[in-house]
């Protein structure tokens, strides 16, 4: 054999021998003897080239051996490895190895980049592994399921609610992930995803991540119309403490929720939410739906109250508060509290035109308070503005302008500005409205009046007619008007006329002491001193006390010189008191008659009550009683009645015989 072919049979026997030792080193690694195996890589690395392939493959598995045992600065090495053979067979799972160690190592940024990277490059958990490392496969994809799990924190931290989702649900399953992965859901208006979710990671503990998983748990409720569940996710929420923040939030949409299903714990919440966060973004709104309880409820100071609590009230919060403020001013006008209505409407005023409407009728009650102070001139430039802004209200008009109207007028009456109260007064006769009804016949009265003081005899005729026309209730007042200007013209004789047919329909007018006074003044002033004798007389004994009876004593006191007159007195006195006593009984004796006996029995007890004046009728009334005890088989009571009148009854007339013949052939009418 020549020298050359002994070196050729030389280098082959060597080439054969490291390819054998390579693979008893490969097949370590596949029998899982990796110090061995590392030991057989680097004596073949150190003492023959074996080729680009053989070197590849024994460094990159001398590589896994290191990883495998643990020895320091393999993720470095594996990276430069990787980076040197992109295309090899094991860079995949050298990347994925090298993943496993960054994420051991606490090094997560690093691990998610690669994580990131291998993604990008479309590797897949999927493909399987090289020979030599099939043993590894559980290891190489130990921490797949957490590099998803972080891949998805990451990405939700960053705002990629959607990308984040799919690692979140494939990935390791913490408290936190499940918290992120709800709160995926959520972003994505996925709310019944989101709910159940959120419940899962909301249900663990009371720290903070637990109170936002409630907060937004109860909101994803809200919108699948769950309101039940919704309010008890806000309620647990503000219970929490570990942010004030996420409390305030939750206490807000719980009180929402009770508001919305008026439920009766709506105010306490929302009281609690003002007191806790008076400078609130949610105050305004809370304080708002609050207002809205109080006032459906007619508790306007509490309304106030509500208010008044937001510190940084917005054009919204004032216009309540202008409402609140009219609301009470009208409260207390109704109450009489004219001084208390004055200040709130003054204050309503005050805030400007926040709400049209209320700042409008805060002007109609501030002037209905001055002229109910005397103050007639402010009265009627405040009413003046009310009407003047009434237009500018939501609906078109003041809703008092009627009232307003005629407020204006009594306000220049007073100030005897009689032509523009005219005016004021005419528009209201104008009015067809049913609101404005039961002020249209006094608006007449009052043009009358007006007419009257500018001795328009004849005009002011006409509106006292055309108010009595207009409310028959209220003629008697414009009837004595009319009598009165005909005593002014000298026609004594038809203001008498007119008062006795005012008497006659108006038996019971609060006006019939006046009419009585000015029917009595007629008579003087027609040289009747006998007729007005009586009638003074009357006055002062169907109306004591009163104004008018005090002025008829007056009257009767200058007559007094005139015995004749005197006598005239006593004996219309006496008339006058007969008849007084009289009518009560003839009146019950008319309702027996007609069998309404519990009628007459009641007008009777009322007639004895109040004094009957004289002895005969008070008998007469008792006899009356007798009977209708004895028609309604009262036959005890009549007898007793009976015998206590013939006991005490002493005149000598027709009363005993009535009292015998009852007593001796039964009771009759």
């Amino acid at each position: 054999m020549t020298k050359r072919r002994m070196l050729l049979s030389w280098l082959m026997a060597g080439a054969a021998l490291c390819m054998q030792a390579q693979q008893t080193a490969v097949k370590a690694v596949a029998d899982g003897h990796y110090f061995g195996a590392r030991q057989q890589f680097e004596r073949f690395l150190d003492e023959t080239d074996g080729g680009a392939k053989g070197r590849e493959e024994a460094e990159a598995l001398s590589l896994v051996c290191d990883y495998v045992l643990g020895n320091p600065g393999t993720a470095e090495r594996m990276g430069e490895w990787v980076k040197a053979h992109p295309l090899s067979q094991y860079a995949d799972v050298l990347c994925v190895f090298r993943r496993n160690l960054l994420v051991k190592g606490q090094r997560v940024d690093e691990a998610l980049e690669l994580f990131f990277e291998d993604e990008a490059k479309g590797f897949s958990i999927d493909t399987p592994l090289p020979y030599p490392l099939t043993r590894l496969s559980d290891e190489a994809y130990a921490y797949q399921n957490v590099l998803y799990r972080l891949a998805g924190e990451r990405l939700y931290d960053e705002g990629q609610y959607e990308r984040a989702l799919g690692y979140l649900e494939a990935g390791e399953k913490t408290r936190t992930s499940q918290y992120k992965q709800g709160m995926c859901y959520y972003n994505m208006g996925k709310f019944d995803a989101a709910y159940a979710t959120l419940l899962e990671s909301a249900s663990v503990d009371q720290d903070e991540m637990a109170q936002n998983a409630w907060l937004h748990a109860g909101i994803a409720a809200l919108q699948l119309n769950k309101k039940s569940e919704a309010q008890q996710a806000f309620l647990n929420a503000s219970k929490m403490t570990p942010s004030a923040t996420l409390r305030e939030q939750a206490l807000y949409n719980y009180a929402l929720t009770l508001h919305e299903q008026n439920a009766s714990t709506t105010v306490t919440v929302m009281e609690q939410f003002l007191k806790d966060y008076p400078t609130s973004q949610y105050a305004t709104p809370v304080s708002q739906c609050l207002t809205e309880v109080y006032m459906k409820k007619g508790n306007y100071s509490k309304a106030l109250n509500a208010i008044n609590k937001v510190q940084s009230p917005d054009a919204s919060t004032q216009a309540d508060k202008q409402k609140v403020l009219y609301n009470l001013a009208f409260q207390e006008l109704g109450k009489n509290n004219v001084q208390e209505a004055l200040t709130y409407a003054t204050q309503a005023i005050g805030l400007g035109k926040q709400d049209a409407e209320a700042y409008a009728e805060s002007y109609y009650v501030k002037g209905d308070c001055n002229y109910r102070l005397g103050n007639y001139a402010q009265a009627a430039s405040d009413l003046n503005t009310a009407i003047n802004l009434g237009g500018q209200a939501p609906a078109g008009k003041l809703k008092n302008s009627g009232y307003a109207l005629y407020s204006l007028g009594y306000a220049l009456f007073k100030q005897q500005k009689y032509n523009a109260a005219i005016t004021q007064f005419q528009k209201i006769t104008e009015m067809t409205t049913t609101a404005i009804a039961s002020v249209r016949a006094d608006a007449y009265n009052r043009i009358g009046d007006s007419y009257l003081n500018m001795r328009n005899y004849d005009e002011a005729n006409a509106n006292y007619a055309a108010a009595k026309a207009t409310d028959h209730t209220m003629g008697d007042y414009s009837m004595l008007q009319q009598a009165y200007i005909e005593g002014l013209r000298g026609n004594y004789d038809k203001k008498v006329d007119l008062i006795n047919q005012m008497n006659a329909e108006y038996p019971t007018s609060s006006q019939a002491a006046k009419a009585l006074y000015e029917q009595g003044r007629a008579y003087v002033l027609s040289g009747k001193e006998d007729e007005a004798a009586a009638v003074f007389s009357s006055i002062s004994i169907r109306y004591p006390g009163s104004e008018y009876a005090k002025k008829a004593g007056e009257e009767l006191a200058n007559m007094a010189a005139n015995i004749a007159i005197q006598d005239s007195i006593a004996a219309a006195q006496d008339s006058i008191a007969t008849e007084t006593a009289k009518a009560p009984v003839v009146a019950a004796q008319k309702l027996f008659n007609e069998g309404k006996y519990q009628q007459a029995e009641q007008q009777l007890n009322k007639a004895i009550d109040d004094g009957i004046g004289k002895p005969y009728w008070l008998a007469r009334a008792f006899i009356l009683l007798s009977d209708i005890y004895k028609a309604e088989g009262r036959e005890v009571e009549a007898k007793q009645t009976l015998e206590s009148l013939k006991a005490n009854y002493k005149e000598n007339d027709d009363i005993q015989r009535m009292i015998q013949e009852r007593m001796e052939l039964g009771v009759k009418n």
